[in-house]
């Protein structure tokens, strides 16, 4: 050990010339880096629905659409300024990128009664000849009409839909994003002409648009805002300008071969995983601190400055290492979960967590060294600090070490009080017009949400067999009879119309028809009618085989959502033809049950980075006993936060758990070093009490100026344009902070009272039965 000590002292301008270059040529790999903004990198890959839907809509390709909303002027959308709005929409959807056709109630067609009573084929006349009595017929057919008014019109007349369609050319990211710029042009232009109307527009596009956005801002503001607070906070700390850039310098060179690395395996990063780079800033900081604190303490004490580095690195190897294996595997433990968003987070904050420790080691070492010592700085006076924790330790042990316990035991008692459950439009900011228009379609339309199945005849043209009809009209027919259900719109209701419509409106053919060559041509007809009109959506493929059933719902709870779900397909099992399949074809479950699928994919990799962990703490250690009783102040801070958060609030997005995995790792850094520092000085002869006095004085400064800088770059995430950044932050802060206190005030009386109950019975710190090497 102390040869390679020696090698990093004496070779450090190599090892740092050699780091630089590796940084360069690494760092280089930042300008191939790529970012995937899609909502469904948080989906997980292996949950089985997403397979079923992938292979609907091979059949039932997704439209590329937006959906623009009007409200109109007092709650009222039949005015000419408002319908004038939808109008100059029609007019102008051509300057949206790739457009084919949009479709409104400008567009909606009348049935064949409304078509013969009012001598028009539209539900709107020319707006320019329209009369208030117009105005007041439109209103009445269009209130009147439920096709509409579960579809596209509130119920209220005050909110009406348009769906704007477009073909990109390709898949590519590029393209969208700019079809989406586009359709926002497009919006503000008419909000411009038309400011008495209240105008909004969604889409998936526009949701990975605002995600790019919100990623890049991040970038650009927070990352310098982290790097510029916790230099600050260390040249505060520090005493030192020079020593903090020198931190600083250390955490930069690991971001860039963090950053670039990633770009050279040609990942690209996403919605949480963005948030990587960041975090590997502060933990490259972290490990920079405990050896520039020992470093300067040791020069306090007359050492000459390669010893005083040499005896810094001899003390803090240890811990720096066993910190870093204990990091990267709390991070690699993500990898249990399927979802993108998550391994791909916890693999990139891993790579970052290997590539500081090597910074630190080849590079930080030769930036020290190289300061002139004029006048060594003087840390901030934490060791007065320290100094009065040690004697509270001392004279107040017993209480700290009780009222420590009652506070853990409380708080495991709270943890049931957490819901784990996640809204999929929860990270959309408020004042978005993604929030807006979900919110208001829930309460005005009710089809916020939507359940998608695919029903497979088996043969080419099944759907047009009557055996089929009748099935499906069973099954539609039941849906209709369920409460959760807000419409359902399959090409049942389509066959009985066009029948009605083919016999002179009669109502007593207002069934399906029998004639199999009959229901064809109504289906021919359909797909005559889609061409002309392309904003229709396809409700059956090109071989007449399958055809798509939704069934609209409304302010549904995931569990609710899922409920439904199971109930459907209870149904379909005990009622439907068994040579029928039916196949989900919508991302709503998918979704929901991200709740269950994710939890318990977290949970198993939470127990497996515990398990290595602790053994890995055990191994370098070397001492079963402190290695065991490590998992007190490694575990406890979890519990305790999310212990108060359900008290609190109550309600825990399933990849807010993911902290439970990385915390452990990132909160082990302080009580390694607490550990690594106690079992050296009991080693040495010290007893219990001057072991924890020795521990506090040699790693106390830096693991509170550590955890300061933690904290300070984890509350900036508060900041953040993404969702996720903000609870990360509300979350790991204060466990960070919980772990400080514990480190500091739980785990010194808990190891003074287990060495005196050892020494009791006879056991010592060589040989407790095997209990330490």
């Amino acid at each position: 050990m102390q040869g390679f000590i020696d090698l990093l002292v004496e070779r450090r301008v190599i090892l740092a010339l050699l780091s630089v270059l590796l940084g360069a040529w690494v760092g280089y790999g930042i300008t191939l880096t790529t970012m995937d903004p899609k909502s469904d990198a948080i989906l997980p890959e292996d949950d089985p629905y997403v397979e079923q839907v992938d292979e609907v809509e091979k059949d039932f390709p997704p439209s590329s659409s937006a959906v623009f909303t009007f409200i109109g002027p007092e709650g009222d959308i039949f005015n000419r300024a408002t319908l004038g709005a939808m109008e100059a929409l029609h007019e102008r959807f051509g300057e949206v990128q790739s457009a084919v056709a949009v479709g409104s109630i400008v567009n909606h067609r009348l049935n064949a009664v409304d078509e013969d009573a009012y001598g028009r084929e539209y539900l709107l006349p020319p707006l320019s000849s329209l009369s208030d009595a117009d105005l007041d017929q439109v209103r009445s057919i269009a209130l009147a009409d439920e096709d509409l008014t579960k579809t596209l019109l509130a119920k209220t007349g005050d909110m009406t839909l348009a769906s704007l369609k477009y073909r990109p050319g390709g898949d590519g990211l590029d393209e969208r994003l700019d079809i989406a710029r586009s359709i926002l042009a497009l919006r503000d232009s008419l909000r411009e002409e038309f400011p008495d109307v209240e105008i909004y527009a969604l889409g998936r596009d526009l949701f990975e648009l605002d995600s790019y956005n919100a990623a890049q801002k991040d970038r650009r503001n927070l990352a310098p805002l982290v790097a510029g607070a916790t230099t600050a906070l260390l040249w505060f700390c520090l005493g030192s300008f020079v020593y903090s850039m020198c931190a600083f310098a250390v955490s930069f060179l690991s971001i860039a071969l963090t950053v670039g690395a990633v770009g050279w395996l040609g990942y690209p990063f996403n919605q949480i995983s963005n948030m990587g780079p960041l975090v590997v800033l502060t933990i490259a900081m972290a490990d920079g601190i405990h050896i520039i604190s020992v470093y300067l303490q040791n020069l306090h004490q007359g050492m000459e400055k390669k010893q005083a580095m040499r005896e810094s690195l001899a003390l803090n190897f240890q811990p720096i290492t066993l910190a870093t294996v204990t990091t990267a595997m709390g991070f690699l433990s993500l990898n249990y979960c399927t979802s993108a968003g998550i391994y791909g987070f916890g693999n990139v904050v891993a790579l970052g967590v290997v590539w500081a420790y090597i910074v630190t080691l080849t590079l930080l070492p030769a930036m020290v060294l190289a300061v002139p010592v004029k006048k060594v700085p003087r840390p901030l006076g934490i060791n007065r600090l320290m100094g009065g924790i040690g004697r509270l330790v001392a004279e107040r042990g017993n209480l700290l070490f009780w009222g420590s316990l009652v506070v853990i035991a409380l708080t495991l008692a709270m943890l049931p009080l957490n819901k784990v459950d996640f809204d999929r439009y929860s990270f959309i900011d408020k004042d978005s017009d993604f929030h807006k228009v979900i919110t208001a379609m829930s309460e005005k339309i009710g089809n916020d949400q939507s359940l998608v199945y695919a029903i497979d005849s088996g043969q080419y043209y099944g759907i047009a067999e009557p055996e089929f009809l009748l099935e499906l009209e069973k099954f539609s027919n039941w849906l209709e009879e369920q409460p959760e259900a807000s419409f359902v719109n399959s090409y049942i209701n389509l066959l009985k119309t066009l029948n009605k419509a083919e016999h002179d409106s009669d109502e007593a053919f207002y069934v399906l028809p029998t004639d199999n060559l009959q229901v064809i041509d109504y289906l021919v007809t359909y797909q005559l009618i889609q061409e002309i009109e392309p904003h229709m959506e396809p409700i059956f493929d090109p071989e007449y085989d399958t055809t798509r059933l939704v069934v609209g719902t409304s302010n549904l709870s995931n569990g609710e959502l899922l409920a439904f779900n199971r109930k459907i397909e209870a149904w379909l099992a005990d009622n439907l033809n068994p040579k029928y399949t039916v196949r989900q074809g919508s991302g709503s479950v998918v979704y929901a049950r991200l709740n269950q699928t994710i939890s318990e994919q977290l949970l198993e990799g939470f127990t497996l980075s515990f398990l290595l962990i602790t053994l890995t703490m055990l191994i370098g250690l070397r001492s079963i006993r402190y290695g065991l009783l490590s998992i007190v102040p490694n575990l406890f801070p979890v519990t305790i936060v999310f212990g108060v958060w359900g008290l609190l609030v109550g309600e825990l997005s399933p990849y807010i758990l993911m902290l439970f995995s990385i915390s452990i790792g990132l909160v082990v850094d302080d009580s390694v070093h607490v550990l690594s520092k106690y079992i050296a000085a009991r080693r040495a002869g010290k007893s219990p009490e001057d072991a924890v006095q020795y521990s506090l004085n040699r790693a106390g400064s830096a693991i509170a100026i550590t955890t300061a800088a933690l904290a300070m770059g984890t509350i900036i995430l508060v900041f953040s344009n993404t969702y996720y950044y903000q609870n990360v932050a509300l979350m790991l802060t204060p466990i960070i902070l919980v772990a400080l206190l514990l480190d500091l005030l739980f785990l010194p009386p808990l190891l003074v009272k287990f060495d005196r109950w050892l020494e009791g019975r006879g056991m010592s710190i060589a040989g407790a039965g095997g209990a330490a090497a």
